[in-house]
């Protein structure tokens, strides 16, 4: 009679684990064609897109053949080599064909690889000063094919920083016009350790330094935005911005999309500052500044609040989205958890974060709405 007393705890647990696992397992397939296109690629770590296929392999979505998407080539752009520290062994750009293929478009970063990133080798991290171009920015050709999505009725999304160098004007025109929004130039970064030389690059230092015709020497947490290396503002946690100085927000009325998303949301990495012109705003980066902040900020002409995520409904039947942050590069565990509810466990546990965290902003706010959105694409075949 103890022994079975006792059995009952271990039956619960290998329920409770069992279940989820069944219930993982048993997941219907959902077919997808998808094109994704990563220029940012200099080692085999695929940073920038690697939490959106992440999430592809959790919610089934399979190639229309059948399949995985395997991030390591299932994308264009460049094409890493074995070596860490060799230039890619090839790259491929976005072309009409590609689009054809593909429900879904996907632009994660064209910024590109550069010649000073290959020099940490084994270490695999990119240069914190800027160095000649090997392969990167949006070209004319990709942005025409990217805006011919919407006109074959597809969803095109695109996010920091294919808007901004070094794509060239042409081709940055070509797509905000298929966006509906302007790019003012402006773009900006929180930082735990304003001192920190091995996070903080060193032509922001420049750019500041330049500008105000003294040193840098900002320490603690706070935000650095710049503008074509003439600008640069620095706005400090507890000086110009509160503890939590910069959130994402829902618009009202909420976007279908984003029902499952939640709001002030800390939001802690690369983002830019665009005007929208003929898309709807569906959810805003909101500052929490203080005074001295907002005089700042009004200096610039920066507003306190401006688009995070955009959605264009084009004539062509196709939709724009439009995410101005580095949304997809995410610093997560690409293991595979074989559980059912683990978006859900994630969203929860990741509320109770105090301070601005990039796993926050992932499970909160980018996977609920990417789930939506996939799902969109696929019932719209």
């Amino acid at each position: 009679m103890k022994s079975l007393r006792w059995s009952w705890p271990i039956l619960v647990a290998a329920l409770c684990a069992f279940v989820p696992w069944a219930c993982y397992v048993s997941r219907p397939a959902h077919p997808v064609a998808i094109t994704v296109l990563d220029k940012t690629v200099p080692f085999r770590n695929w940073f920038e897109h690697r939490s959106l296929f992440w999430l592809l392999d959790h919610l089934n979505v399979v190639k229309p053949g059948g399949g995985r998407y395997a991030l390591e080539r299932d994308y264009l752009g460049a094409y890493p080599p074995a070596v860490p520290g060799d230039p890619p062994e090839r790259t491929q750009d976005l072309a009409p064909s590609d689009v054809a293929a593909a429900r879904l478009v996907y632009l994660a970063d064209t910024y590109g690889v550069y010649r000073d990133d290959l020099l940490s080798k084994e270490r695999m991290e990119a240069a914190l000063e800027r160095s000649p171009r090997i392969y990167g920015g949006l070209t004319l050709d990709e942005a025409r094919a990217a805006s011919g999505a919407l006109d074959e009725g597809k969803v095109l999304v695109a996010e920091f920083n294919t808007l901004g160098s070094p794509t060239p004007e042409d081709a940055r025109t070509t797509l905000e016009a298929a966006l509906g929004l302007h790019w003012t130039r402006w773009i900006g970064r929180y930082f735990a350790r304003l001192e920190d030389r091995e996070e903080v690059p060193q032509w922001m230092r420049n750019d500041y330094e330049r500008e105000w015709r003294k040193p840098w020497e900002f320490q603690g947490p706070g935000y650095v935005l710049v503008q074509d290396d003439a600008k640069c503002e620095v706005l400090r946690v507890g000086l110009e911005v509160d503890t939590i100085g910069l959130t994402i927000e829902r618009e009202r009325p909420i976007a279908e999309a984003l029902t499952g998303a939640a709001d002030h949301v800390p939001y802690p990495y690369w983002f830019d500052v665009v005007e929208t012109q003929d898309t709807a705003r569906v959810a805003s980066f909101q500052w929490h500044a203080k005074d001295a902040g907002r005089e700042r900020l009004k200096a610039r002409g920066l507003p306190e609040r401006f688009p995070a995520v955009t959605r264009r409904a084009s004539g062509g039947k196709g939709i724009a989205w439009y995410f101005a942050g580095d949304f997809a590069d995410n610093p997560m565990d690409p293991r595979p958890v074989p559980f059912s509810g683990y978006l859900g466990f994630r969203h929860l546990t990741e509320g109770m974060k105090l301070a601005p965290s990039e796993t926050a902003f992932y499970w909160r706010f980018y996977v609920p709405m990417m789930e939506t959105i996939l799902a969109d694409a696929e019932s719209s075949r």
